[in-house]
């Protein structure tokens, strides 16, 4: 077992020299990653994993032919039949490609109905809609991924005329991880569909979700912490504004602060991100956990907001 952790080590991207040697990508695909190394994270990593992957196994399938009007489910299972005989081969028998090949022709199918229509109109989010949501989100409308607590300007900016709109108070100080409240969109109440519009998601009121600007703008239509690439910029080596999904993704699926015993969860704090393994430690997706602000200890989180410069902004 230590041999394989050396080796994964070696072929990591802390190793760039062999990233492009594909005897050593062979091995590291052999390998099974050690989870007691990653902690809690694993179900969060693992599980985007599995979607992006699933996605292009899909992908893979679809071609251009099936765009035509006149192809039906028989051509587009044929057409996926045959190719899983080409990848599977003798790896399962007749009765396991059978079952793999309508499962995924019929993911194909769905998948070609939503781009032949891909230039469907968003509706316009009325302010009677707009209204609906404040009255099922009750009298203290919070982010759904954030946690944040929307102030009453908000709230009234968000029914109320643009000639009517009130400011918004920026903080002085915001979170160096989650750096909300930059500038006044960022506070601002915004309507997100919790699945993606692009990706063919209703346009109705139960797939709407009450959101702030900046999660809003760090989510976009990306449904995996992968989406978003893991490009570490010059500005900030350590903590990329990349990891800013990872942080909003963390955040809307555990829901809750992770120090035992607390209580505290996204429907009555506001919750941000430290890393598990310390308080000086570099923060990344493996490491993150969900705190409230009753249990931050992180030094140097908060900075003065008209000191953040480009690197916070998206």
């Amino acid at each position: 077992m230590t041999l394989h952790i050396e080796s994964q080590l070696a072929g990591s991207i802390l190793q760039p020299n062999n990233n492009w040697d594909i005897s050593v990508q062979k091995q590291l695909s052999a390998f099974k990653n050690p989870d007691y190394l990653i902690g809690p994270r694993v179900d969060l990593l693992q599980g985007d994993i599995s979607r992006e992957w699933f996605k292009w196994i899909v992908d893979q399938f679809v071609d251009k032919r099936f765009f035509n009007e006149k192809t039906n489910f028989f051509e587009i299972y044929t057409d996926v039949r045959d190719s899983i005989e080409l990848l599977i081969g003798n790896q399962k028998d007749e009765d396991d490609k059978q079952k793999i090949s309508e499962l995924i022709s019929i993911s194909v199918e769905q998948r070609i109905n939503f781009l032949k229509q891909d230039d469907r109109n968003r509706k316009n989010i009325t302010t009677t809609i707009k209204e609906d949501l404040l009255t099922i989100y009750g009298q203290e409308p919070r982010c759904w991924l954030t946690g944040l607590k929307f102030s009453q300007e908000a709230v009234f900016n968000f029914t109320a005329k643009k000639v009517d709109k009130q400011p918004i108070q920026l903080p002085t100080f915001v979170d160096r991880y989650r750096p909300i409240g930059t500038n006044e969109r960022d506070l601002c109440i915004e309507v997100d569909h919790l699945f993606p519009f692009s990706y063919g998601g209703p346009d109705d009121l139960n797939n709407y979700r009450l959101i702030c600007g900046w999660a809003n703008r760090v989510k976009s239509n990306h449904i995996t912490g992968y989406s978003t690439g893991t490009k570490v910029s010059g500005a900030s080596k350590l903590f990329p504004t990349s990891f800013y999904y990872w942080v909003i993704r963390t955040l809307g699926l555990k829901r809750k602060c992770e120090v035992a015993g607390c209580n505290n969860n996204i429907t009555n704090s506001e919750l941000t991100v430290c890393s598990q393994l310390g308080s000086s430690k570099a923060i990344t997706p493996v490491s993150m956990k969900v705190i409230c602000k009753d249990h931050d200890n992180r030094e140097n989180r908060y900075i003065r907001r008209d000191s953040v410069k480009e690197r916070f902004l998206l």
